[in-house]
């Protein structure tokens, strides 16, 4: 059981805890303060998380976090599984809450990207945080990789990507006697492997990952070819490096917030503002915990971010990411939970002059 929490205190003192600065190092670094029981699959198997936030009890909010050789696990915030659902190599996770299709009442839906079925998955979870496993759809490519998901005027999208550099585009209905059907809308090409992504709802603007290339930024606005730039390279001083893996959105109100990207070789992570030109903001790692209760994080693959306040312990949201290396066994993986207010605190004290 994974009960224990690190807390770190408000202010001044905050800087000497879980988010402490060391003016020797390259970058700030902060330290878990929670992280799940390792999944049970062995090797390279915990990939990528995703948080449903309690609407009713915050505290009570839960993480989604895939093992791609088993399925799916979900977790508390003390990083106790609550459930698993043994729905296949599912390998990315992402997720929307209330949710409306036509005239019926909201749901919160979850997809995921399924090499078992070569599709994608999708489940329901109640007001209680129950996941149930709904519906697979099929995707027309070999091996789906990664995924992120959407919900705006245009409906439920999800967005898979291949290792090959493509991006397909999906819309999902919902069907009257029950269950899902998606719709391929378009497909994208960019050069090599990508993984990670994330929908801003806001700018319907796409994030992707290129691992060995860099971040990009996907304009879905236009008719027909879609705007792209790179926001930032691998290897151009900001700390990206490859593989680009996992990427999400702090997304405070209207467009204000952050993009957070993992640079897995350099065992890091690299936030940019969340508005154009997505300016980099700061780079940080995470270091073990100083009484030695939660151990370093390595190698991430997949990441979420979230900006709902989720009680004490997370008062301006969450940054869940994937360790490749659980410290109890150094065999299994799991997922640690980060403050995000702590990430915010130490790239501040970084930046701030002596």
């Amino acid at each position: 059981m994974k009960t224990q929490f690190a807390f770190c205190a408000a202010g001044a003192a905050l800087l000497a805890s879980c988010a402490s600065v060391d003016p020797n190092a390259e970058y700030a670094h902060v330290s878990a303060i929670a992280e799940t029981e390792s999944v049970s699959s062995t090797g390279d198997a915990a990939d990528d998380p995703a948080v449903w936030v309690n609407t009713a009890n915050p505290e009570a909010s839960l993480v989604l976090g895939t093992d791609k050789q088993a399925g799916l696990y979900v977790y508390d915030l003390a990083g106790d599984v609550v459930q698993f659902l043994p729905t296949g190599a599912v390998n990315n996770v992402d997720l929307r809450q209330d949710v409306i299709f036509g005239s019926a009442a909201g749901i919160d839906l979850a997809a995921a990207s399924n090499r078992t079925i070569n599709g994608v998955t999708l489940y329901e979870i109640s007001e209680a945080g129950e996941v149930t496993e709904s519906t697979s759809f099929p995707v027309p490519t070999t091996e789906p990789y990664g995924l992120c998901v959407g919900y705006d005027e245009n409906g439920y999208r999800v967005f898979v990507t291949y290792k090959t550099g493509q991006i397909e585009i999906f819309t999902v209905n919902a069907q009257s006697g029950g269950g899902y059907t998606a719709t391929l809308d378009n497909t994208l090409q960019l050069s090599s492997q990508l993984e990670g992504c994330s929908y801003d709802e806001v700018q319907n603007t796409l994030f992707v990952g290129e691992e060995e290339a860099g971040l990009w930024r996907i304009d879905l606005n236009g008719a027909e070819e879609f705007a792209r730039r790179m926001v930032d390279s691998v290897n151009s001083g900001s700390g990206l490096v490859a593989d680009v893996e996992g990427i999400d959105i702090w997304r405070g109100p209207v467009n204000t917030g952050y993009l957070v990207a993992s640079a897995q070789a350099g065992d890091r992570y690299v936030i940019y503002e969340r508005a154009a030109p997505n300016r980099w903001v700061g780079t940080f790692s995470i270091i073990s915990s100083f009484d030695g209760t939660f151990d370093a994080v390595t190698h991430t693959d997949g990441i979420t971010v979230s900006s709902a306040p989720l009680g004490e312990a997370f008062p301006e949201g969450i940054l869940v990411v994937q360790d490749d290396s659980d410290g109890e066994n150094g065999t299994s993986q799991n997922f640690k939970f980060v403050s995000w207010s702590d990430v915010i605190a130490s790239i501040e004290a970084r930046s701030t002059p002596e």
